[in-house]
């Protein structure tokens, strides 16, 4: 469990940094001013491995301790029929219902500014 949680820190962390580095950096090199200065990428560095990663193992000390979750009642050994789903708890209409509702909602707002003007 030890390995999951270094393995967990680590990955996290280059993936977080080396996506906030190489934006930063980016930005350096155009000359913006909304470039962080190197101190500051010291300081959070510093606050990640001072902060964080202690509470990351404490969490995980604690965690390990307590005792696993135990279910009040036992389950059936026979399984039980699972009925026939409706059309739109499958994942395609869902998918359909969540992407034209939103963008329909927006269109017809926009195209409605958009005509007033």
């Amino acid at each position: 469990c030890l390995n999951i949680l270094i393995y967990f820190l680590i990955l996290f962390f280059r993936i977080v940094f080396a996506d906030f580095f190489i934006m930063n950096l980016i930005l350096w090199v155009k000359g913006s001013s909304a470039a962080i200065p190197f101190g500051t990428l010291v300081a959070i560095l510093a606050m990640w491995f001072g902060i964080s990663v202690p509470l990351t193992f404490v969490g995980a000390y604690f965690g390990f301790k307590e005792k696993p979750i135990e279910h009040p009642v036992r389950t059936n050994q026979i399984p039980r029929q699972i009925p026939e789903q409706s059309f739109f708890t499958k994942p395609l209409p869902g998918i359909i219902m969540g992407g034209i509702l939103p963008f329909g909602c927006i269109f017809i707002q926009l195209f409605f500014i958009l005509n007033s003007i």
